[in-house]
């Protein structure tokens, strides 16, 4: 059965507006389900700002691009179409020895989150800019996984299902990489780019890597432990 079409895919979209508790979570404080059991009155105010002010701010770019796995190298998986070292990491073949196929994704809310709390710094609103950057990093993370299930759904009528996601950063997988990745997707026609740090340009935006085995390799296992 045929995928969707190869090569690099771009959309966009938005993140649903996130309840308290998710926006209480987010800026650490788990504790609490409604903004108003906030004991100071200044703090209250400026994580309710930080929450307004995400919900204009909840729409993000991205683009990913699916391919092939070739073969599982020790320490490489080796995709269809992508550079050698790419996917170079022991732990990544490890949790993906059975990957069919990835997705690589780069997702990002845009440039108007850097202008905006780069704003709230100059003007002296720290406390506002705080929680609004702890907020950003919940959403983009959402929207990355927004863009996985959208992937997902067209993998499951090939009959593939998710294995899981993994980033640059997590466990032996480089920083560096995510140049590689950005490459891979085009991210430069969503305003992606990357520092000399490795870091990602704006800075609301994520890459990951998503890997798909066959749906009947989950049967089988479930048929195993049933007749065990």
């Amino acid at each position: 059965m045929r995928l969707f079409r190869r090569g690099v895919i771009p959309l966009t979209d938005s993140v649903p507006p996130p309840s308290e508790r998710e926006v209480l979570r987010a800026v650490g404080i788990p504790h609490h389900e409604q903004i108003v059991q906030v004991g100071e009155a200044g703090v209250r105010e400026a994580i309710a700002l930080a929450m307004r002010r995400s919900a204009d701010m909840a729409s993000f770019f991205a683009v990913f691009r699916t391919a092939k796995v070739v073969r599982a190298l020790p320490d490489e998986l080796v995709i269809a179409d992508a550079p050698l070292g790419m996917l170079r990491s022991s732990a990544f073949v490890r949790r993906f020895a059975e990957a069919r196929e990835v997705a690589i994704i780069a997702v990002t809310l845009g440039q108007t989150w850097d202008d905006t709390l780069d704003e709230l710094a100059k003007r002296g609103e720290a406390a506002e800019a705080w929680f609004l950057d702890a907020l950003g990093n919940r959403l983009v993370d959402k929207a990355s996984r927004r863009v996985e299930e959208r992937v997902s759904q067209d993998m499951a009528r090939a009959g593939l299902t998710r294995i899981g996601r993994y980033r640059p950063g997590y466990g032996d997988l480089p920083m560096k990489l995510q140049a590689l990745f950005c490459d891979f997707v085009d991210a430069a026609r969503i305003g992606v780019q990357v520092n000399e740090a490795m870091s990602l340009w704006p800075r609301k935006s994520v890459t990951t890597v998503v890997g798909f085995r066959a749906a009947e390799d989950d049967a089988d296992i479930v048929n195993a432990d049933q007749t065990s």
